[in-house]
């Protein structure tokens, strides 16, 4: 017969003791340098290939295949255009309404920014100045992109690799920015700090 007056008390299981240890442990070692792995430079894009049906820039956003790699870029206000690392260029002229949406590709419009799938599946989204040139105060010097994936400044001669992160061997890397594509045909949406 239980007694009513006696308090009964069950042991706490160990875990619960520690529980905020855990989660401060957890909290401290999750993400990394999630922060530090996108530039803090703004870049907006959004481009629907639906009423374009590109080639040039649909070869490098399917995400069935790595190292196609095209860097979009602007040389007049209504249009974009688009050159991928096999050798394939094109332009399309932006209808009225895609030219109400802003338009910042990374540091400089005329240079751009370089979109395409690395190994994993991953879809990266660069600048497509020299990082090594720009960081030291020589302004927008343009990558050159080989069939391999590894980006080429013609003035400083460093490389990177587009398919891994866009990691340097010679050290540093280059401007990444935050990416989505969907759909087919392919959505791009480039939004990093774009306020």
């Amino acid at each position: 017969m239980i007694n009513p007056n006696q308090k009964h008390t069950t042991p706490l299981p160990i875990w619960r003791g520690w529980g905020w240890v855990i989660v401060i442990i957890l909290y401290l070692t999750s993400c990394g340098d999630i922060e530090n792995e996108y530039s803090n430079h703004a870049a907006y894009l959004r481009y629907d290939n639906s009423s374009h049906l590109d080639q040039t820039i649909g070869a490098a956003l399917t995400g069935l295949t790595t190292n196609i790699f095209c860097r979009i870029y602007v040389t007049k206000p209504s249009q974009l255009n688009f050159q991928n690392n096999q050798g394939i260029s094109s332009t399309v002229k932006l209808a009225a309404r895609e030219t109400q949406s802003p338009l910042a590709l990374g540091l400089n419009n005329e240079t751009g920014i370089i979109v395409g799938y690395g190994f994993g599946g991953t879809l990266y989204c660069y600048d497509a100045c020299c990082a090594n040139c720009y960081n030291n105060g020589k302004m927008f010097n343009l990558l050159s992109v080989n069939t391999s994936g590894i980006a080429t400044c013609s003035q400083c001669n460093r490389q990177y690799d587009l398919t891994n992160n866009g990691l340097s061997p010679q050290g540093g890397r280059l401007e990444r920015y935050f990416a989505t594509a969907s759909g087919q045909p392919v959505v791009l949406l480039v939004n990093n700090h774009y306020y």
